[in-house]
């Protein structure tokens, strides 16, 4: 059987069997199982196709696992608060994570808290990257939307005075954010967002506009778009997933959409869930749309014929899912993960003292982990190899009658002394070939 080639990662609320599952989109088979818990609505992410993190519900807990040993959990990072949102980097360098209303941003290869932002004023809901990891959006129950930059707030988190402001701050919102894609396009994305209100807000992330406003009769609980971002799909309370086709004419800054298939202003939709869309996303050939929902299934749909075409049924509602390629990890058990990873510290980084270098200059020092193995390979090596030199061009002194009498130290001497010589009269050569050459180019 060849290897699938994406994968589906979904978690459920109960915890009974497992905290997340690794789905085969292609068959619906289970790949692996990771326990502990249950983990929070969109705070289930990948660290580098390596690591699993999930945030606990109503327990101030971050669990990592690594996808090659499966069930067996690497870390348990222990938080200020639960965690209700969570995202990492595309690089996987930073983790950001909200505790209630604050914004707390980790570097996770020492696990240094690096800063807490408080511009929320209640729950954040949902924390997403851009794809180039240089900006994240954030939603909360105070109806806000705000677009961070990440190198500004690093930049400026050591200084106390300089508070962090967002790029963007868009308050169109009546009732709380509830979900958040960002497209493509790095700085330059576009940012779709739905909210309780019964909209769904289409924003130009470089520019801050909005582009465009739909307007339902129902709250809506997901959105995602597909690759290509010319579909947007929304997901409301009623269990009904809405199509909305971006580039049909005319073209129109806002919409109005009935829940009624009957409705000469309906949209397309894909119906079979009984219960509350929880989650939403989309294949990378554009193909499949995944589903999740309160009533305990996760369901795949054919998008051009809006059929469903298989049905994963959980112990519990559903809370997250993830749509990635297949990672090497799962499909080789025994590889080992190459990113760092560091307990996340609970109180904030303080730089070192600053030293200075042999210019003057004063100078941040940062510690930095270097793998023991490579050191241990490397060292003893060279040490056996310089001993080897020295006793192969120590026994070259055949004429040398009291070479076996004397000290080692004088012999290395020796050896340095030659060694400097040889050096000299290889320069010499050298510089004496370049004239040449230069001479003779010079007469023809």
């Amino acid at each position: 059987m060849a290897a699938p080639y994406e994968v589906v990662i979904t978690s459920e609320a109960s915890g009974q069997l497992w905290n997340s599952c690794v789905w085969d989109m292609s068959s619906g088979t289970s790949l692996a199982t990771f326990k502990g818990g249950s983990s929070n609505p969109r705070a289930l992410c990948m660290l580098g196709n390596e690591y699993l993190l999930g945030a606990l519900t109503n327990k101030p807990l971050i669990h990592v696992w690594t996808l090659g040993r499966r069930e067996q959990m690497q870390l348990r990072m222990v938080c200020s608060g639960p965690v209700s949102a969570m995202d990492v980097s595309p690089d996987g360098a930073y983790c950001v994570a909200a505790v209630g209303e604050k914004i707390h941003i980790w570097q996770v290869a020492t696990g240094n808290l690096l800063t807490v932002l408080t511009r929320h004023y209640q729950t954040v809901t949902c924390i997403k990257f851009t794809d180039d990891g240089g900006h994240f959006v954030t939603s909360s129950e105070d109806c806000l939307l705000l677009v961070w930059h990440l190198a500004s707030i690093l930049s400026n988190c050591h200084d106390p005075s300089r508070q962090p402001e967002p790029v963007h701050s868009w308050s169109g919102y009546s009732l709380p954010v509830t979900d958040i894609h960002v497209g493509h396009g790095g700085g330059r994305a576009r940012v779709a967002s739905v909210s309780l209100d019964h909209t769904c807000k289409l924003y130009d992330l470089s520019s801050g506009q909005l582009l465009c406003n739909f307007i339902f009769n129902i709250s809506l609980t997901a959105v995602t778009m597909d690759a290509a971002e010319y579909r947007l799909f929304v997901g409301g309370t009623n269990g009904v997933i809405y199509q909305i086709n971006l580039f049909e004419k005319p073209a129109k800054t806002e919409q109005h959409f009935h829940s009624s298939s009957s409705s000469k202003d309906s949209a397309p939709v894909f119906q079979g869930h009984s219960k509350q869309v929880t989650c939403l996303a989309v294949s990378f050939d554009d193909t499949v749309l995944v589903s999740g929902s309160n009533d305990c299934t996760v369901k795949l749909w054919d998008i051009s014929s809006r059929q469903c075409i298989r049905t994963i049924t959980h112990k519990g509602a559903i809370t997250n899912v993830l749509v990635m390629p297949t990672p090497h990890s799962i499909l080789n058990p025994d590889a080992r993960p190459t990113f760092l990873i560091q307990q996340f510290k609970r109180n904030l980084y303080t730089p070192m003292e600053t030293v200075a270098d042999e210019t003057g200059i004063q100078r941040e020092t940062v510690d930095i982990r270097i793998k023991k193995r490579k050191m241990e390979e490397v060292k003893p090596h060279n040490e056996n190899r310089h001993a080897e030199l020295l006793g192969e061009m120590s026994k070259g002194e055949g004429n040398d009658t009291d070479s076996q009498a004397r000290p080692p130290e004088d012999i290395e001497n020796e050896l340095k002394q030659k060694i400097e010589k040889i050096t000299q009269i290889n320069q010499q050569i050298y510089e004496y070939s370049v004239n040449e050459i230069l001479h003779n180019g010079n007469k023809n």
